[in-house]
């Protein structure tokens, strides 16, 4: 069992737990974004604990039965990497306010889906995209809000 999607799993139920509690707080019209992305958020966090906790189960079940081993290599755990991408995020929110969000956000993927290595450079291209897309819509053209989409001057 990978301990490590199972407590993330757990940590985004609780997240968006504490995001549908809030929005609750908001006016109609306002909840209405914050409450459909929490129970997605809350939904596929429970799709990923479900799954880890369906692998221990099929795992220790064939532990069970006496069959022909097969010996498999755990990928070495990745604490750095993690830990580097938890300090880019907040690097990323700091520098929202002085590169903007577009750039930000483009340097912000571009480092994180490089040290990951999940992922192609063509899929890391098109999601990044799309994500700047989808929120730019979201955030600017529905809900109106002021984005700082380039960089601000400094004086």
């Amino acid at each position: 069992m990978n301990k490590n999607r199972l407590v993330l799993g757990l940590f985004g139920m609780a997240l968006a737990a504490v995001f549908f509690i809030n929005a609750q707080g908001y006016p109609e019209a306002a909840a209405q974004m914050p409450l459909i992305y929490s129970v997605a958020v809350a939904l596929l966090s429970l799709a990923m604990v479900c799954s880890e906790l369906l692998r221990w189960r099929a795992a220790s079940r064939r532990e069970a039965e006496p069959e022909v081993a097969t010996e498999e290599v755990a990928a070495p755990p990745r604490y750095a990497v993690t830990a580097a991408v938890f300090a880019l995020a907040a690097a990323y929110v700091a520098a929202i306010s002085t590169l903007g969000y577009l750039l930000s956000t483009a340097l912000f993927m571009a480092v994180a889906l490089v040290l990951i290595r999940t992922v192609s450079v063509r899929f890391s291209l098109i999601g990044t995209a799309v994500l700047m897309t989808v929120v730019c819509l979201v955030f600017i053209q529905f809900l109106g809000l002021a984005v700082p989409l380039l960089p601000t001057a400094i004086s």
